[in-house]
């Protein structure tokens, strides 16, 4: 329940940066609820008028059908099922001599991560992390070169990591919306990029964030679906669009 909500908390965001999203026809039925709350809708910016076109008379009278709403899928990719890598000791007591060994594996992860080596960036990182696993860069760093090879589980397991050693770690958030992007997740790679660029504005975390948004309204129509089967007393999605809705407000209040 908590993602059907905060995917309303985004949608009802797009549409206080894009108000003309209101004026589309399928989201009609949200526009006269709010209107219906005292609400006033911008209008939308006037477009040279065309010539109109020859009326079509048609012998019965058919209501438009809304067109399909689809997901724009284009590159999302299978997630890998490799073993997860190592995580190190999380008791470990790191020592100097750790941090320094730990120090070097990370310089000689970033030059080969630098000339495009990914799978010596990978092994280079793995170790500086067993040698000092409580570092939340690492765990970024190490996901970033997972992105690079198609690792989008690995990647989200290292950027989990990362947050949960260090709760503003920017680079754990940007790497997994990324993660989950790949995957298809639109949502939750929304909330984490939007985590990200609060955090520590990034200009490619920003990019990430605006492939993602145009896939957010598609996943009104299957938000209002869901609701539609959680409630028994809704049986016409067609008819009840305004009862969902005022369900949806009810639950995010």
């Amino acid at each position: 329940m908590d993602k059907e909500i905060e995917l309303l908390h985004q949608f009802v965001d797009l549409c206080k940066r894009n108000p003309g999203l209101l004026h589309e026809p399928k989201y009609a039925f949200y526009k006269e609820y709010l209107e219906s709350l005292g609400a006033t809708i911008p209008p939308l910016p006037k477009k040279e008028e065309k010539p109109k076109e020859p009326e079509v008379h048609e012998d019965e009278t058919m209501d438009e059908p809304e067109p399909p709403v689809e997901l724009d899928m284009s590159g999302v990719i299978e997630g890998e099922k490799d073993e997860p890598l190592p995580m190190g000791d999380s008791g470990k007591e790191v020592s100097d001599e750790d941090l320094e060994k730990a120090n070097e594996e990370r310089n000689q992860a970033m030059e080969a991560f630098n000339e495009g080596n990914m799978e010596k960036a990978l092994e280079h990182y793995t170790k500086a992390i067993e040698l000092n696993p409580g570092s939340a860069i690492l765990h970024a760093k190490r996901a970033n070169v997972l992105l690079k090879l198609n690792k989008p589980n690995g990647a989200i397991r290292d950027c989990d990591k990362a947050i949960e050693l260090n709760a503003d770690s920017a680079q754990g958030y940007k790497f997994r919306g990324r993660a989950k992007r790949l995957l298809g997740n639109f949502l939750e790679a929304h909330k984490d990029l939007v985590m990200a660029c609060k955090l520590d504005y990034d200009d490619v975390a920003n990019e990430w964030l605006k492939e993602v948004e145009p896939n957010l309204p598609c996943c009104l129509t299957a938000l209002i679906v869901f609701y539609s089967r959680q409630h028994s007393n809704i049986r016409s999605l067609d008819v009840n669009k305004s009862r969902i809705v005022d369900l949806m407000v009810d639950d995010c209040e």
